[in-house]
């Protein structure tokens, strides 16, 4: 692997939409979010980039360079970290226990007196950390990689928008190449989702696709209601989660069939909870 590799922009963005690092403020007993250097962290990253991988040679470069950092978290499956000491006794319980609430996957950083430093994955206060038994994971050099070839990674980067787009249609689209982002913002201005429907409301989809650059084709839905919908719509309205797509296919279908006077209810409260989560901004006619 070369060394002195200059980061592109997609690399400053997934870091930091991904982490999120933390101090612990003694006098207020709380966590407070820590202002990142990435000039000390670019600095120091080629260290860590010979043992491990891209995530993991950025967190590592911050948590050196940024004393106060003890704690960094990030969604669940959005980025890996390799664990160098494996915890033993009862703080692996406890370990196992908290690791399994929440979306969120949280690492610890002890920091010893004698000024060294380490990960330990979960959630654990200063006090915990002091009193753990730990046993060391040497990690092995890491192989050179091969360069990539520039196709590569724009199909590797598309693979990855494709995957967003299933649950997060902003994220998913502002990663797309440009012309195909273009073909699904047109599909989705005439009602087109590439969220997947309820499970209780699939029925009432129809689906297509859009193909894709280097990949695959992209899956749409597009929900075509009748009065059945509606009924549906009411006695399952407990279990709706809201997300942008469900929200346009709902508003520009509202009036598409005669409904009752509860299920017009139902529409009007989800409405206005999908206005209030994104001020109104569903994806129609490109007000993204």
């Amino acid at each position: 692997m070369e060394t002195g590799k200059r980061f592109d922009e997609d690399n400053f963005k997934h870091w930091k939409d991904t982490f999120k690092f933390q101090s612990y403020d003694e006098n207020k007993g709380e966590y407070k979010n820590v202002k990142i250097n990435m000039e000390d962290v670019m600095d120091r990253i080629d260290h860590y980039r010979k043992k491990y991988d891209e995530d993991d040679a950025f967190v590592r470069a911050v948590v050196d360079t940024h004393d106060d950092v003890i704690k960094i978290m990030f969604t669940k499956d959005l980025a890996h970290l390799t664990e160098s000491h494996q915890i033993l006794g009862l703080a692996k319980v406890l370990q196992s226990l908290r690791e399994s609430r929440g979306e969120m996957e949280i690492w610890s950083v002890s920091r010893p007196a004698d000024g060294n430093w380490f990960l330990v994955k979960g959630s654990f206060n200063k006090k915990e950390l002091s009193n753990m038994d730990l046993k060391k994971i040497e990690p092995k050099d890491k192989e050179e990689e091969p360069v990539k070839k520039p196709e590569e990674r724009l199909k590797k980067k598309e693979e990855r928008a494709i995957e967003l787009l299933k649950s997060n249609e902003m994220e998913g689209l502002n990663k797309l190449p440009l012309k195909i982002k273009n073909k699904v913002k047109e599909k989705m201005d005439n009602g087109w989702s590439t969220i997947p429907p309820f499970q209780f409301l699939k029925d009432f989809y129809k689906k297509s696709d859009i193909n894709s650059a280097f990949n695959g084709k992209i899956e749409i839905f597009k929900l075509k209601p009748n009065s059945s919908f509606f009924k549906e719509l009411e006695s399952n309205s407990p279990k709706i989660r809201i997300n942008r797509g469900f929200c346009r296919s709902l508003y520009l279908v509202k009036n598409d069939a005669d409904i009752n006077e509860n299920q017009k209810k139902v529409v009007d409260h989800i409405l206005s909870n999908c206005d209030e989560k994104f001020q109104g901004k569903f994806g129609v006619r490109y007000k993204f």
